[in-house]
């Protein structure tokens, strides 16, 4: 752990940190490391979380299991099994969340999420990612659906930019919607909002949309956490870094990622405690969803 590191955890008292892969080293140190931000908090240890899907999105490895491609050539009984194989792994790293399944359908091999996805058939997919979440529970890793309400049709990065998609509600439901009630009827406790623009939903995007965190709420009956994609990226850069804050809070989202953000973290909380203070967001919007977060260990009183 670099100086001065863990001082400002314990300032800052996150509720999580992500570990990329130029965090990673040797198994020895990986585990070292997630304990030591872990014990940066004692009353209410950090959760730290790793982007292992397999394949291409590999942060550890040795891991032992399939791709997404891969296990989506299998059947359901086989994925679950496969899926325990690399939440177990995760664990033995001391990790608390893994960002995954990945619930998008790749339609084609221009998708951006081509190589990273069960496949191209939704209901086949549905049927992969239930299968998967299935797998994990009971795992003590917490497992995350994502990136809703899908990353799967459009071929533009959202790292890079803003991705958009024409598609009726009634199509979505149809298709790119089945893998994520899916993955929430088979009790993910975690699903990521993507960077996306649904215009026939709303011109925000999805990450930071009150209609997204709707339709995940009252038509999937989502109660668990919704967390955003990292909110660094460029597909959001047409808005003010403070007023993504204002609007992620605004339209219900319980967990604010980010990895590369544009100003530093220190003032973001200090934003959000002033608007808490100064009565322009109710502080108890932000106990439901730490109540939420809370959940995710088990400690809801």
């Amino acid at each position: 752990m670099t100086p001065g590191f863990a001082e400002r955890l314990a300032g800052e008292r996150l509720g999580g940190v992500i570990l990329l892969a130029s965090n990673i080293g040797t198994p020895e140190e990986v585990s070292e490391f997630v304990a030591a931000i872990q014990g940066t908090n004692p009353a209410w240890p950090p959760l730290v979380a790793v982007d292992q899907e397999g394949g291409l999105v590999a942060r550890l490895p040795g891991d032992p299991a399939p791709s997404a491609p891969e296990l989506g050539l299998l059947p359901p009984e086989a994925i679950a099994a496969w899926a325990a194989e690399r939440a177990a792994f995760v664990a033995g790293f001391g990790f608390d969340v893994n960002f995954a399944p990945v619930a998008d359908i790749a339609f084609g091999p221009a998708s951006f999420m081509a190589g990273r996805t069960f496949g191209a058939d939704p209901e086949r997919v549905s049927e992969a990612v239930a299968a998967y979440v299935v797998g994990v529970v009971g795992s003590g890793v917490i497992h995350c659906a994502k990136h809703f309400p899908g990353h799967g049709r459009p071929s533009v990065d959202s790292h890079l930019a803003l991705p958009e998609v024409a598609l009726s509600m009634e199509e979505w439901r149809e298709t790119d919607g089945l893998p994520f009630a899916a993955a929430i009827d088979a009790g993910v406790p975690m699903v990521m909002l993507g960077h996306l623009r649904y215009r026939a939903w709303d011109d925000l995007p999805t990450s930071i949309s009150p209609v997204a965190v709707g339709v995940l709420r009252n038509e999937l009956g989502f109660d668990g956490v919704i967390t955003t994609d990292d909110l660094g990226m460029a597909a959001l850069v047409e808005y003010d870094p403070l007023t993504v804050v204002d609007l992620a809070i605004a339209a219900g989202v319980d967990q604010l990622l980010y990895v590369t953000p544009a100003v530093p973290l220190a003032d973001l909380i200090a934003h959000l405690v002033a608007e808490v203070e100064a009565g322009r967001v109710a502080e108890e919007r932000i106990d439901v969803s730490l109540r939420r977060l809370l959940g995710l260990r088990g400690d809801d009183d």
